[in-house]
């Protein structure tokens, strides 16, 4: 290439040193004939001259090997990129599935505790229950026990008050008839009612005919008969060791008094 442009140089730079002699003795001759100022500066101008020789440029030779490498290898980084965006959304997408699985699992797992939580609530709520309505029958039962216990504790007593009490009224009946005079206007069958109150000592503080014989003096043989007596030791042993059954029973007593065994 360098070779080419050596004739052309050398027949430029003749053609200027030429142009530049002609200008000069030119313009001396001139100078001397019209006396005409001479131009201040020359421009040049460099021509290249195309060599007829010349042949025409060959277009560079390509390198196949090597463009074959280099797109071998544009299309491994292609594929390269290609393979870690693939990996890149696999990554992420799996990622995702394990967080949905997880918030999955999560949720079901809440769910199972608020459902055994419920179930244990209404276990317990239901064993509550229970136990309540046991120990309401075992009250109630305890209940009727005692109620029935008392029951017969009532009834035990009043049979043992109601022997007591006919054991001491028999007593006094028996005092009483041992000194009753009856009138001789008395007649057997006749009977008479006698309402007798008491102190704790047995003492004899008041006592009323209740129901008349319908004979005066056999109904006042009665009364006098209770007030030769007057003290009735078997009440004071009851009002000392059984003063509520004396209050009950015993400090206003009524005694039924019949006629009997007489000659008529």
């Amino acid at each position: 290439m360098k070779g080419s442009y050596g004739p052309a140089i050398v027949i430029s730079v003749a053609l200027h040193a030429a142009l530049i002699a002609v200008l000069t003795f030119g313009w001396e001759a001139e100078h001397k004939r019209e006396l005409k100022p001479m131009p201040k500066f020359v421009q040049a101008k460099l021509v290249q001259l195309e060599s007829k020789s010349d042949k025409p440029k060959a277009p560079p030779k390509v390198d196949l090997r090597e463009k074959r490498r280099q797109q071998e290898l544009e299309r491994q980084r292609r594929e390269a990129a290609e393979a870690k965006k693939r990996k890149a959304a696999a990554e992420r997408k799996k990622k995702e599935d394990a967080a949905k699985k997880r918030k999955a699992e999560e949720a079901r797992k809440k769910r199972e505790a608020e459902e055994k939580a419920r179930k244990e609530k209404e276990r317990k709520e239901k064993e509550r229950k229970e136990k309540e309505r046991k120990e309401q029958l075992e009250q109630e039962r305890q209940s009727a026990f005692e109620e029935a216990l008392e029951d017969e504790e009532e009834l035990q007593e009043a049979s043992d008050d109601s022997a007591a009490v006919m054991s001491v009224a028999q007593a006094i009946r028996q005092r009483i008839v041992q000194v009753w005079s009856r009138p001789p206007s008395a007649r057997n069958g006749m009977v008479v009612e006698v309402q007798i109150n008491f102190v704790p000592t047995g003492r004899v503080v008041a006592s009323t005919i209740t129901k008349g014989s319908g004979n005066a003096a056999v109904d006042r043989s009665v009364l006098t008969a209770v007030k030769k007596v007057e003290v009735f030791p078997e009440v004071a042993d009851v009002a000392r060791e059984e003063p509520s059954l004396f209050e009950r029973q015993i400090r206003t007593t009524k005694l039924i008094f019949r006629v009997e065994g007489l000659r008529q």
